[in-house]
């Protein structure tokens, strides 16, 4: 005899008094033919043997006692308040039937709630759909997105499983999940694109005026600064080559290789602030570019760079601004991501957030440039707006220049990469962000102060050229009466 075993996921339910009646009335039905079977049998064995002896062949219908699985199985199914018929039917017919209503409720059954009846309901088939709570989570970018459901209650969890898989699939291929808008698949193809932000290939030779800069910036420099040996004995970088937390790469690259300006310095450093939203290029489309928040942003101190142009900066308003802290014309933009089990970096979406920021802070030199192509003096030119970015990791760094081609094309090129364990490249690497920083504070300021000047002379000139050609306000009539009285006078 075999040994009933409940599976462990059903839920123990209590049937209704109408379900128990229709239990009982089987079970009853079920003896009843059993018995006339069997009685059936035993006539056909009299008439063969034709002894007549029906008592000995007659066939006793056993009561045998249920096995404890089955008292325990049945107590949750029948009322004991009721009688027990069932006790007359053999042990393979009720497990037959119980195992066809199991097989039932597997298919449509499976929640992890408990099932609540009434007295006189049936079982409700397909109306135990368990939905768990909706939670959110908060992206990269602050935006607040549903979470998948773990499970969906009326499906088997196998089902179950595929379907979230499928979901996440699909929602991560399409940059509709709950990342942030530069972690996007589509990102550079679709926002970028549509905003005339491209990044080239790195075969693609880069034009004279933006090979020019990049020369200055490799130049060699006289500073002194730390040996080939001390490099690889810092245990910090070590450090960060076995993985470390965007933070522990900020921390170590803002000592070692970004300088922090003083505040009587010209040159200004913003961490982590939201550009506004003017400086972002646009074309006018619904697809829009990320907000730049870089991780580092080097631009102007109003007051310590432009002490001469205020006046022209009054009569620019806020164009020349790039966020909350009045950072002026920015022009290098840094970004870090962490990598290995303390940080997922991805220097892919940093890459994506050098090309939104970086085109940004060519986009506010184009608008002082277009305002000098407004002036009517052959000998006022553009300046170049050209700017710089990097993304880097704890072990790596890739550095870009950016620029405004044709007018309208936003590009942006690889200049060099590093990596940062190497020696050399650590040097070269270092070498290259202090001539960035001097390149900007030297050329790049100088140009700025006199696209400023240019533009507030020739407005002086715009003034005073409309001041002398004003008409002289009409003589007094009584003046002039007096004036001619006088002249005839002197002819008498």
């Amino acid at each position: 005899m075999r040994v009933f075993k409940a599976q462990p996921r059903r839920s123990r339910i209590r049937l209704s008094k109408c379900l128990q009646e229709q239990l009982l009335n089987t079970i009853a039905d079920l003896q009843q033919d059993t018995l006339k079977v069997r009685s059936t049998n035993v006539q056909q064995s009299e008439a063969e043997d034709g002894r007549g002896q029906l008592a000995e062949k007659m066939i006793t219908v056993r009561h045998p006692k249920p096995m404890p699985p089955y008292v325990s199985f049945l107590e949750n199914f029948i009322d004991p308040s009721q009688s027990d018929p069932c006790t007359d039917l053999e042990h393979n017919l009720i497990l037959k039937w119980l195992e066809s209503v199991g097989s039932d409720r597997d298919t449509y059954c499976r929640s992890d709630s408990y099932l609540q009846l009434t007295k006189d309901d049936p079982i409700p088939r397909g109306l135990t759909k368990s939905e768990p709570a909706m939670s959110y989570t908060e992206g990269a970018d602050g935006s607040a997105g549903p979470q998948t459901p773990a499970s969906v209650g009326s499906y088997p969890q196998a089902d179950a499983d595929n379907r979230s898989i499928t979901s996440s699939n699909i929602t991560g291929s399409l940059g509709l999940s709950r990342r942030s808008l530069v972690e996007s698949p589509l990102y550079r193809e679709i926002n970028l694109a549509a905003n005339n932000i491209y990044i080239r290939p790195l075969n693609e030779q880069l034009p004279v005026h933006i090979t020019e800069i990049v020369q200055r910036v490799k130049r060699d420099r006289d500073s002194p600064g730390p040996s080939s040996e001390d490099i690889r004995q810092d245990t910090k970088l070590n450090e960060l080559w076995m993985g470390a937390g965007e933070p522990d790469v900020e921390n170590y690259f803002r000592d070692k290789i970004f300088p922090t300006p003083e505040p009587s310095d010209t040159l200004k450093r913003n961490d982590r602030q939201p550009m506004a939203k003017y400086t972002i290029p646009s074309t006018g489309f619904d697809l829009k570019v990320s907000t730049p928040v870089p991780d580092m942003l080097f631009g102007y101190n109003r007051l310590k760079a432009f002490p001469q142009q205020q006046a022209q900066l009054f009569s620019m308003g806020t164009e020349m601004v790039a966020n909350s802290q009045g950072l002026m014309y920015p022009f290098f933009v840094i970004e870090f991501k962490g990598e290995g089990p303390s940080g997922a970096g991805n220097l892919w979406v940093a890459t994506n957030q050098c090309l939104g920021g970086s085109a940004s802070c060519v986009n506010m030199v184009e608008n002082l440039n277009h305002r000098l192509m407004q002036c009517k003096n052959d000998l006022i030119r553009p300046i170049d707006s050209a700017a710089f970015s990097i993304a880097m990791s704890g072990t790596e760094a890739r550095l870009y220049i950016s620029w405004k081609n044709n007018k309208l094309d936003y590009y942006m090129s690889n200049v060099d990469n590093f990596l940062l364990h190497d020696p050399e490249h650590f040097l070269k690497f270092r070498k290259y962000v202090r001539n960035i920083i001097d390149w900007g504070r030297d050329e790049r300021m100088e140009g700025i102060r006199k696209s400023l000047d240019d533009l507030l002379e020739e407005s002086r000139k715009i003034a005073s050229a409309a001041a002398k050609s004003r008409v002289p306000p009409s003589a007094d009539p009584t003046s002039n009466a007096i004036t001619s009285i006088r002249k005839m006078r002197k002819t008498s």
